[in-house]
């Protein structure tokens, strides 16, 4: 006899268990209703890809702006004043505000720049791998997925390598502080985790006019489009603090889960080692299935209809990017199946519309190279655990906790 299944209403979002799995959740809200009203809070979870992408494509009603995290709290007023002003640029501004900052930090992530970084990419990751081939195994998401664009953003930024580590720190907090589910504790200390990433750039900046070089920041510093005014220190920051956050976690995230993905799909781990042309397509559907990034907040403008569900002006609105991508109506009845030979890439995972994640290219440059890398030096991949033993954590960015690894050396390491 086959176990009913839970009413969406029997979980509690962001609980520990939807946290570590959602996807029932997600399920069970797209079937019972689609602009799923988020029980205690004022806001709606869409679940269906057309909704999703729909509601990216509308910014005057589903807009990006949103208060600053502890805006008009003493405590946090306090921090704030010790560091730079917070100014929207491109995550929290909509058009046409947010289309000067596209136009002027879109050459810094053009196909042809993200291509002038593959050198480097590639040398970082054979560093990665050597210091781990010869042992025979890993602890892929420290030794290698998490370091790996630390050390790519932080090259590409201009920062020596003694200060990368302060990144996945700084990368923590943006990302608990974007969440809005975390303890009052650690928001206060996401806060001045901020305060402390914004001096330190702000000082790198003032390098960069005096001596500009080929890094991220010099560009920042130096970007001119047309008649758009040039960019101030605030606005510069906020952009970095973009490109640190975008850059860190939900790359991470992606190597980890996709080799996951993979380890536990025997047969698609063939037909991917044994066709390395097959890597691009099957990041496309790791995405797909498991996108790093769940989703992204909106707030109402005005009051407005939606599915006929009224969403009241001023409530929040989570763009599922997760749930859509396992819509049924879009990717039909196997929606839930890892498959490498799926052919899509018109997924969620990065967004849609003028949001649309302005490092995607670099990220698939890098998740490419990084498993192209992988499966050149090693062979016989496998879980040093049980699958049961991996957990994921994370509301809003999903991510594993750990993914030991053992392996053998290939003959051309």
């Amino acid at each position: 006899m086959t176990a009913s299944k839970r009413r969406a209403e029997e979980y509690e979002f962001n609980s520990p268990e939807v946290n570590a799995c959602p996807y029932a959740f997600y399920e069970a809200a797209r079937a019972e209703c689609p602009v799923y009203p988020l029980p205690g809070q004022s806001a709606f979870l869409l679940t269906r890809f057309a909704d999703v992408y729909d509601a990216a494509h509308h910014p005057e009603t589903f807009s990006s702006h949103r208060p600053i995290l502890g805006s008009g709290d003493p405590e946090f007023d306090a921090i704030r004043a010790t560091g730079y002003p917070e100014v929207p640029t491109l995550v929290t501004n909509d058009p046409p505000e947010h289309s000067r900052y596209r136009k002027l930090v879109n050459r810094a992530f053009s196909v042809r720049a993200v291509a002038a970084l593959e050198p480097s990419v590639t040398a970082i990751v054979d560093e990665l791998i050597d210091g781990f081939i010869d042992r025979g195994s890993v602890e892929l998401l420290t030794e290698f997925a998490m370091p790996f664009p630390t050390k790519v953003i932080g090259n590409a930024l201009g920062v020596p390598v003694e200060d990368h580590g302060h990144f996945q720190r700084w990368s923590d907090a943006i990302a608990d502080a974007v969440s809005t589910y975390v303890t009052r504790e650690r928001a206060l200390e996401c806060k001045r985790s901020l305060v402390e990433m914004q001096h330190y750039f702000a000082a790198l900046i003032e390098k960069r006019r005096v001596q500009p070089g080929d890094d991220l920041v010099s560009q920042l510093v130096t970007a001119r489009v047309e008649d758009e005014r040039p960019l101030d220190v605030p606005e510069m920051l906020d952009l970095i603090r973009i490109f640190l956050a975008g850059g860190n976690e939900t790359t991470a995230s992606l190597l980890a889960t996709a080799m996951f993905l993979l380890l536990t799909h025997r047969d698609q781990f063939e037909i991917v080692a044994n066709d390395h042309r097959m890597i691009p397509a099957m990041l496309e559907e790791a995405l797909r299935l498991e996108p790093p990034v769940q989703w992204n907040p909106r707030i109402i403008e005005h009051d407005a209809e939606f599915r006929g569900v009224t969403l009241p002006a001023g409530s929040r609105v989570l763009l599922g990017w997760a749930p859509g991508n396992r819509d049924p109506e879009k990717y039909g009845p196997a929606a839930d199946r890892f498959d490498v030979r799926r052919g899509t890439s018109d997924h969620l995972a990065f967004g849609h519309g003028p949001h649309f994640c302005l490092g995607a290219t670099l990220a698939r440059t890098e998740a490419r190279i990084a498993f192209e890398r992988l499966f050149t030096r090693m062979t016989n991949i496998r879980l040093a655990v049980g699958p049961e033993q991996i957990t994921f954590n994370g509301a809003f960015v999903r991510r594993l906790n750990h993914l030991p690894l053992h392996f053998d050396k290939a003959d051309q390491a």
